[in-house]
């Protein structure tokens, strides 16, 4: 006879295996039936995407119109002074943020090139005065020399006109006596000879003063043109000396400088309000922003609308701006926005960014970014709330 007594071990076996089973369907049976939800039919964020009717909703999060501006200070480098700053405080362009460790290098630069640039300039106006007394001493030289040729040469030109006169004075007196020798006047031939003389002496005086003249004459030309040499040589030496003086590069290296000091201060780079301090004395600079900031007098809701709802929502804006509404338990009502044209709708589909809260939402999605204009009076309530996830509803104009 068979033996029909009971094994314990396998009715145990038995009954975890049929347990294992049940858990596996209702496991199985949760998830699918949780698949084929449709989301979109709910009220809440966790219920969003396709969409049917005259409705799209959408996940999306609040942002400044233009964007959120993280401030970063250049890599290598640390925050020496935060300057007093908290969330909510308001900057404009360029007020400082920070001072850089690097600072004090960066003035002493700023000196260094400033006392390099006096040096070149007291250089320059050293050359330039030496360069100058060399031009007016040689304009001296060659004033001078034109003065004593004129005078030297009217010296010389009487003194011709002298010896004109006396030559031919002496001519005339050998001409007399001869003429009268001829005559039949009894005439010395000592006289007649001592005329000759003196008529020759007179006219060789005459010749040497000319050669001499002459000879003056061409040495103040050449003394003028040495002078005049001089002049040039001096002008030339001293545009050599201005131009040899580093001023411009000197100036440049001052302007450098001052613009490399003016980096070592982070300043606003937008007119906005402080959203974040994260910064603080001794952090290093280029990892980490010092501060985030932002313009908050427009502000938009950047939704993800599902791709299936997508053309849609396209069609509406095609016929008119569509308006919005925005929610979420923290605001303390709707924000009202508007999607205005579809450049608004960007043209590309990307997996979704915002994630819905319930364990049975789809949180791999295939979304479009459509943004959101808030009304003034909405913005300045979603100035308070950067970042917050909200559900955006979306409707055709009636």
């Amino acid at each position: 006879m068979p033996d029909r007594t009971r094994r314990p071990g396998r009715t145990l076996t038995t009954l975890v295996v049929a347990t294992a089973a049940i858990a596996a369907g209702a496991t199985g049976g949760f998830y699918f039936a949780g698949r084929s939800t449709k989301p979109g039919t709910g009220s809440g964020p966790e219920a969003v995407g396709p969409a049917a009717g005259d409705k799209v909703t959408a996940l999306g999060r609040l942002q400044p119109a233009g964007g959120v501006v993280p401030v970063y200070g250049p890599p290598g480098d640390r925050i020496a002074k935060l300057f007093p700053l908290a969330p909510g405080a308001a900057l404009r362009v360029n007020d400082p943020i920070a001072e850089l460790a690097s600072r004090k290098d960066r003035l002493l630069e700023v000196q260094v090139a400033e006392t390099q640039l006096t040096e070149a300039k007291t250089a320059r106006d050293a050359a330039e005065r030496a360069g100058k007394q060399k031009i007016r001493a040689a304009e001296a030289e060659l004033n001078q020399a034109k003065a004593n040729k004129v005078s030297d040469l009217a010296a010389i030109d009487a003194k011709l006109e002298y010896l004109k006169l006396q030559t031919a004075s002496a001519a005339k007196q050998v001409a007399r006596l001869k003429g009268l020798k001829d005559k039949g006047v009894t005439v010395a031939d000592e006289d007649i000879e001592r005329a000759e003389l003196l008529s020759a002496q007179a006219a060789a005086e005459q010749t040497a003063t000319m050669a001499t003249r002459d000879k003056t004459r061409t040495t103040y030309e050449e003394t003028e043109k040495s002078a005049q040499a001089k002049i040039d040589a001096a002008k030339a030496e001293l545009d050599e000396a201005l131009a040899r003086a580093p001023i411009k590069s000197s100036e440049e290296k001052v302007e450098l400088a001052k613009q490399t000091s003016e980096l070592t201060v982070i300043k606003a780079p937008v007119t906005g309000t402080v959203l974040k301090v994260t910064g603080h004395a001794g952090q290093p600079t280029g990892a980490e922003p010092i501060l985030q900031m932002a313009d908050l007098g427009e502000m938009t809701a950047v939704a993800e609308v599902y791709e299936s709802d997508v053309e849609r929502l396209a069609g509406w804006v095609r016929s008119g701006p569509v308006t919005a509404e925005v929610t979420n338990p923290a605001l303390p009502k709707p924000l009202r926005g508007v999607v205005r044209s579809e450049a608004d709708i960007t043209r590309m589909i990307a997996r979704n960014q915002v994630f819905a809260m319930g364990p049975r939402e789809d949180a791999d999605r295939r979304v479009v970014e459509v943004v959101v204009h808030l009304d003034a009076d909405a913005a300045a309530t979603a100035g308070r709330f950067v970042g917050l996830q909200v559900t955006v509803a979306f409707g055709p104009q009636r």
